[in-house]
């Protein structure tokens, strides 16, 4: 008989649970809908990987806002090259191997154009508004 009792004490308490959530509910409707928080982050956003792949950039053309960081990301087995054609731009990192990668924060507009040194048929841009 005790068993029944404490079975039925945990059922009601299961029940109890379940049904809460759909009471408060019910009571809440009235009340005009919250606002979604925003979060400013002084990080920078990560738009978008650019996969190093089958001696290519994918995709070959990003653009972005201005203070974004891009990631290009090595999925061949070779070393490859991440070199803005304009050395005032600033950016140059080699990649060796799959699984490594490299990233750079865009903080000025403009066409960003780069290549790999060891393999110059091999063309991205990034336009940054």
């Amino acid at each position: 008989m005790k068993r029944k009792k404490k079975c039925f004490g945990v059922l009601a308490a299961v029940m109890l649970v379940w049904a809460a959530p759909a009471i408060a509910h019910d009571e809440c409707d009235d009340d005009p809908p919250k606002p979604a928080a925003v979060f400013e982050s002084a990080k920078p956003r990560l738009v978008g990987d650019v996969a190093i792949k089958l001696f290519q950039f994918q995709p070959g053309r990003i653009e972005v806002r201005s203070g974004t960081a891009v990631r290009w990301v090595n999925e061949d087995e070779i070393l490859h090259t991440v070199t803005a054609e304009k050395k005032e731009n600033g950016f140059a990192a080699s990649l060796d191997g799959k699984g490594t990668s490299f990233s750079f924060i865009f903080a000025q507009p403009g066409m960003y154009r780069y290549f790999c040194e060891r393999h110059e048929h091999m063309r991205g841009e990034v336009l940054v508004r």
